[in-house]
């Protein structure tokens, strides 16, 4: 395969090579592995070592990472370094159990890029773990439980700032032309056909939905157009999510298909401010209850290629918007399987939910990724139940 060396400017301060590193992938679909390069002093990133499928023109290659330089990594140099606001009591301790061991037990099994089906042992954690949070929901903020549709509609994206704030995510669902001639030729040609994919997109065309990146959304959409009551609302869900993490994905830690819990609080801004305070809390003390080791952390979203994302990152981290839980994972790595976020007032005026002030209302957000939740779970306790703690 080919392969490129590719100078950058302008050039990265090697205390955020991380940040290139994670959006290196998304800059073509071309690129199969790469290499960041540092300089002889260490200091700086000066380049990347590209191995692409096919020929590309190396300019072509530069002039894309630049962009991702300058419009998304270098803004955030001047970020506040993220705070620890909580801390397990219990202690970081080598995983019992590796990835790979799940794998040869048939407690995981990869279907796939980004995609895997988990045994009975794992499906039945995963669904402790998350009974667990629904109940914390239910009973103790009065949540209303509802299950939505897979598909979520691309305007319902485009209203929520998604499409334009994490495009490198969206998995978009297409359907085939309505044609009686086009299936005819698509049925006799798929066989012949040199490039499968590129051979069904041609008779494909965007269905008017995607497959959601997330739970709450759907929330947003249904109530559209409603007014909040004085006490605010609380709905909880659980979903397949869908997210495309290019060749990034890895284990159970990221995936481009998997579980969420998500609990969304609607009302005013002290409510949902409020509301998401004794959730995170609540949610701690479970975690100290199955005695796992962790932290909460103050994090900002992943938005990629916006002109805003300096500003959007700082507001986030200065106004502490998002905190995420991060959990310990085989290989010294942590995980971050839940988040806790505030929205303002953006989604109350994006879909026309109001207070009975007239005033658009405020929302929150908290979400859990059941499949990461598990994993930290069994490289804790290990894989045999006679091991965990009793919850």
């Amino acid at each position: 395969m080919p392969r490129y060396s590719i100078p950058l400017s302008p050039e990265v301060p090697a205390a955020m090579e991380n940040e290139l590193a994670k959006r290196v992938y998304y800059v073509s679909s071309e690129i199969q592995e790469f290499q960041l390069v540092r300089g002889g002093d260490a200091a700086f990133v000066v380049g990347v070592e590209i191995t692409t499928d096919r020929e590309m023109d190396p300019v072509e290659l530069g002039r894309k990472l630049g962009v991702v330089v300058r419009r998304d990594v270098l803004p955030q140099a001047s970020l506040p370094e993220a705070s620890v606001v909580w801390r397990s009591p219990e202690e970081p301790a080598p995983a019992r159990v590796e990835f790979s061991e799940l794998e040869r037990a048939g407690i995981v099994v990869r279907m796939g890029e980004g995609a895997f089906a988990t045994g009975e042992l794992f499906t039945d954690l995963l669904a402790r773990l998350d009974d667990r949070i629904r109940r914390i929901a239910v009973d103790q903020f009065g949540a209303l439980s509802y299950r939505y549709p897979t598909l979520v509609s691309t305007e319902v994206l485009r209203k929520a700032g998604y499409l334009d704030s994490f495009p490198q995510f969206l998995m978009t669902a297409s359907r085939f032309h309505s044609d009686t001639d086009a299936y005819q030729d698509f049925a006799s040609g798929l066989a012949t056909a040199d490039h499968q994919s590129n051979f069904i997109d041609s008779f494909s065309e965007h269905s008017g939905y995607c497959l959601p990146p997330t739970m709450c959304y759907h929330t947003y959409h249904q109530y559209t157009g409603q007014e909040i009551g004085a006490t605010g609302a609380v709905v909880t869900s659980r979903g397949k999510s869908f997210r495309f993490e290019s060749r990034y994905h890895h284990s159970l830690e990221r995936l481009w298909d998997f579980t969420i819990r998500e609990i969304v609080f609607l009302g005013s801004r002290e409510t949902v401010v409020e509301e998401r305070q004794k959730f995170m809390d609540a949610a701690c003390a479970l975690m100290t209850e199955l005695r796992l080791a962790g932290h909460v952390e103050v994090a900002n979203d992943p938005f990629f290629s916006n002109e805003m994302t300096a500003e959007r990152v700082m507001v986030q981290r200065v106004l502490e918007m998002k905190y995420e839980l991060r959990l310990p994972v085989a290989g010294g790595r942590t995980a971050a399987v839940g988040s806790f976020n505030i929205h303002g007032s953006n989604f109350g005026e994006a879909f026309g939910m109001t207070l009975p002030t007239g005033g658009p209302a405020h929302s929150a957000c908290v979400g859990f990724g059941l499949e990461r939740l598990a994993y930290a779970f069994l490289c804790r306790h290990g894989a045999d139940p006679a091991d965990w703690p009793a919850f």
